[in-house]
């Protein structure tokens, strides 16, 4: 049986698709711009064959600029062979830049330059055709049009994922210690049967949660009261069902005086379903569980990591850590949290990483800071929607924005610099305000260190 290899990846207020229908992924650059992994062939001799298709909805406004360029990351020396073509609609382009500098996108690789006629009322879609040699890459895109750079990311197990899904790669035939399936040249736990790759989110390094704790207030709104850094890693079988979720999580900065917990609610799992949680720390006696780890009283499984963010610093002096620009610095120790479950569940069912993760404010279990539009889970009040600045709607499903849609919570799928203390994250980064106000459509990019993006005086 062939391994096939899925990937989670999110970012607060995008979306991947993946069509139930055909081996496609989509996901969302943003400003009615869509890319589609639409085929990947290994062609049996080191080089890979991939096929992206860019569609347009046709939306227009100020927030559906017409294209400019559009951009494909890739290693420098391992592309070729690239080649465009109209599917519909009236899209045209002046030229192939094959970089691999790109001028202001934050990528090297290659782009498709002076475009015109898709985007700002236009619809259309448009494929690009390119050989990789060497390995399936992990892979940005950039829709780039006015001011926005509109990302989204693949992972190389994206990639992989269409290409044996299609069958269109050379074929395994290794051994099969265990019996499970999955051969040993692709299994990760080639002596247990129940185990046989991992999918990492972020596929590299770590991605961040962080808040402001002051909710329903704006308080600072310098969004450093707890930064949080975290990795998850889905285990699955060779039925591409998971088995358990790891998360890895350490804490880079308190910039608060409250003492904060922090959980994460599966929102399409019941507590049953899960067989033991282990490596939380829970000191305060406020939250309680059920035998098998989960949170008690909830109608959801729920995962409580810590109880108190004072659990796993270790402080320099003082009670805010990370945030002052006076030299002092403490460290954190790491938390690894297992959920193991009854049994394999659908990808589709555990959902996206990093799932639906929450704050709870200074040890007042009933008070919840989730992303925006989460749900609160069983043992949330609702007393305090809408009051101060939120401006929740549980009867609609808006919850945690301002009337302009700031949020309490963010996630980004890199380390966060954060701002210093006091400081509104508007005045660190530049375009974070645009794109809050504008639902994630523009500058879906707003964390990273580009020209005019960022007043690093300002960022711890």
């Amino acid at each position: 049986m062939k391994k096939i290899l899925l990937s989670l990846v999110m970012v607060v207020l995008s979306a991947t698709l993946l069509n139930a229908q055909s081996c496609e992924i989509t996901k969302t650059n943003g400003g009615g711009f869509t890319t589609t992994i639409q085929s990947v062939v290994d062609n049996c001799n080191n080089t890979y064959t991939i096929v992206l298709r860019i569609d347009h909805n046709g939306c227009g406004g100020p927030t559906c600029k017409e294209l400019s360029h559009y951009s494909v990351q890739a290693t420098p020396g391992t592309y070729s062979n690239i080649s465009v073509q109209v599917i519909s609609g009236s899209m045209s382009y002046g030229n192939i830049d094959l970089g691999p500098s790109l001028g202001s996108d934050p990528f090297q690789g290659f782009k498709i330059d002076n475009t015109s006629g898709i985007g700002d009322g236009q619809a259309g879609s448009f494929t690009i055709t390119y050989t990789l040699s060497g390995n399936l890459q992990n892979q940005q895109t950039s829709a780039k049009a006015g001011t926005s750079a509109q990302l989204a990311s693949f992972t190389s197990a994206q990639f992989q994922y269409v290409m044996n899904c299609e069958g269109t790669n050379c074929g395994g035939g290794g051994n099969d210690t265990d019996g499970d399936g999955c051969d040993d040249n692709e299994d990760e736990f080639p002596t247990d049967p129940a185990r046989c790759y991992t999918i990492k989110y972020p596929s590299s390094g770590f991605g961040t949660l962080a808040w402001e704790d002051l909710w329903p207030s704006k308080g600072d709104y310098d969004l450093n009261d707890l930064v949080l850094p975290y990795k998850i890693t889905l285990v699955a079988n060779s039925d591409n069902n998971i088995v358990e979720v790891k998360g890895k999580f350490y804490i880079k900065a308190v910039g608060a005086n409250l003492h904060n917990g922090f959980g994460w609610q599966f929102d399409n799992i019941l507590p049953g379903q899960v067989a033991s949680v282990t490596g939380h720390s829970l000191l305060k006696g406020y939250v309680n569980l059920n035998g098998n780890g989960t949170e008690a009283g909830q109608n959801k499984a729920v995962v409580i990591a810590f109880d108190d963010a004072d659990n796993i610093l270790n402080r320099a002096g003082g009670q805010f850590f990370n945030t002052l620009p006076n030299g002092i610095t403490g460290t954190s120790d790491t938390l690894n949290i297992t959920v193991v479950f009854t049994q394999p569940l659908p990808q589709a069912t555990v959902g996206a990483a990093p799932f639906n993760p929450f704050l709870i404010k200074n040890g007042t279990r009933g008070k919840e800071i989730h992303l925006v539009d989460h749900v609160p889970t069983s043992l949330a009040s609702s007393s305090v929607f809408g009051t101060d600045d939120d401006d929740s709607n549980p009867a609609t499903g808006r919850y945690y924005r301002t009337v302009n849609n700031l949020p309490w919570a963010i996630h980004i799928p890199q380390i966060l610099d954060h701002m210093e203390e006091y400081i509104e994250i508007t005045e660190g980064y530049l375009h974070f305000g645009e794109w809050a106000e504008s639902n994630g459509v523009s500058y879906p990019d707003w964390y990273q260190n580009q020209s005019g993006y960022r007043d690093n005086t300002k960022i711890w």
